[in-house]
């Protein structure tokens, strides 16, 4: 898909990654539509990318309810009368405790609920706006971690982000939507933590390609 004049989504914009992938993509010129429930910053983030495309809007969501999630879509939907052509569906990591932890049965649900709830909310009502208006869709499901005290338990976020693009990939298939995953590697081969700029730019470059990639779907790419 070609970015330029595409209509990007990007959930939780207003991150480091969030805020990263919408420079990236304002340059390459597309219509951008941040999204983030931290308002300052997600204000800040506007700012900013405003000052590099005039294509640029934003969305305050109070929560990640399906209500608002489905106020956002209709926000887009009146600005630019049609659905979003690709879904960044950012996540930053809320690690899953490990089965050595002491008590870790509410932190566990409480966690999944949230991290799988809005993934799946963000990834499946968009993609009925895409279908609605015959899209040939991308989603892309991204989770990251820059903070290095609580890279336990991201393995299995990471593994519940990619079941998710394996079996949203072969049901959205037959509708021409393609589904995709960047998934960190939080330390290099040494077992030292990368560097967050060196990360940060792995994981535009991989997002990018899979949204140019027509071949792409149902993968997950590790940067």
């Amino acid at each position: 898909m070609h970015i330029k004049d595409s209509i990007i989504l990007i959930t939780s914009s207003a991150t480091m990654l969030g805020s990263a992938l919408a420079e990236r993509f304002a340059q390459l010129g597309a219509k951008i539509v941040l999204t983030d429930t931290h308002q300052q910053d997600l204000l800040a983030t506007y700012t900013r990318i405003r000052e590099l495309s005039a294509s640029t809007s934003y969305f305050f969501l109070p929560d990640y309810t399906p209500g608002s999630i489905e106020a956002l879509l209709n926000f887009i939907a009146e600005k630019y009368h049609e659905s979003p052509d690709i879904l960044v569906n950012h996540w930053p990591n809320t690690p899953l405790p490990s089965v050595t932890d002491e008590q870790p049965l509410e932190m566990f649900t409480n966690n999944l609920t949230m991290m799988a709830s809005t993934i799946f909310s963000f990834g499946q009502m968009s993609a009925e706006r895409m279908r609605r208006d015959k899209k040939d869709g991308v989603i892309v499901n991204i989770i990251s971690n820059t903070d290095q005290e609580t890279l336990k338990g991201f393995e299995n976020s990471a593994s519940m982000v990619t079941g998710f693009t394996q079996s949203w990939a072969k049901e959205l298939t037959p509708f021409n939507i393609r589904v995709g995953a960047v998934i960190p590697v939080l330390e290099a081969a040494d077992g030292e933590s990368r560097p967050t700029p060196v990360l940060l730019d792995e994981l535009i470059r991989n997002t990018e390609y899979i949204v140019e990639n027509e071949y792409f779907s149902g993968r997950t790419m590790s940067t």
